[in-house]
């Protein structure tokens, strides 16, 4: 008798939740210029994203004045970003994750995530955050 896999899913708003959590360690991890130009990028597609899911599918969390907050200050690419609006942005990105995910255990959604991403075989060369923004996307559109 084989063993039987049972592919793991994750929903909307779980890839949501993991992929705001690494836009922030990412964002907080930043150690040159380059790498924190990258992490604003990644986090305004993000965002772009999230805003879009949450106003097509009715969520309250994040509401607009955030998401355009959030969408304005890492649009700005590092021009006139502080370091102050760069914690901001970091403790937004943390809060709206655990709204996400509910009651659930972070590290365990996680988990489950980056064996979605290995089980799909690391797609297209994508890391597991971009994955995560183009699975919300894929979602999203599905939803539609």
């Amino acid at each position: 008798m084989g063993i039987i896999s049972i592919p793991v899913r994750l929903t909307l708003p779980e890839s949501s939740a993991v992929a705001l959590a690494m836009a922030a360690d990412v964002l907080a991890a930043a150690s040159n210029t380059i790498n924190f130009l990258a992490a604003l990028d990644t986090n305004h597609r993000l965002w772009l994203t999230l805003s879009d899911i949450a106003q097509h599918s009715n969520w309250t969390v994040p509401d607009r004045r955030l998401s355009d907050f959030v969408m304005a200050t890492s649009h700005k690419a590092g021009r006139k970003t502080g370091d102050d609006q760069i914690e901001t942005l970091i403790g937004i990105n943390r809060d709206v994750s655990a709204k996400l995910a509910g009651n659930q255990d972070m590290e365990a959604v996680q988990r489950r995530a980056t064996l979605a991403w290995q089980e799909r075989g690391r797609p297209y060369g994508l890391g597991l955050e971009r994955w995560l923004i183009a699975e919300m996307e894929r979602k999203a559109r599905i939803q539609h």
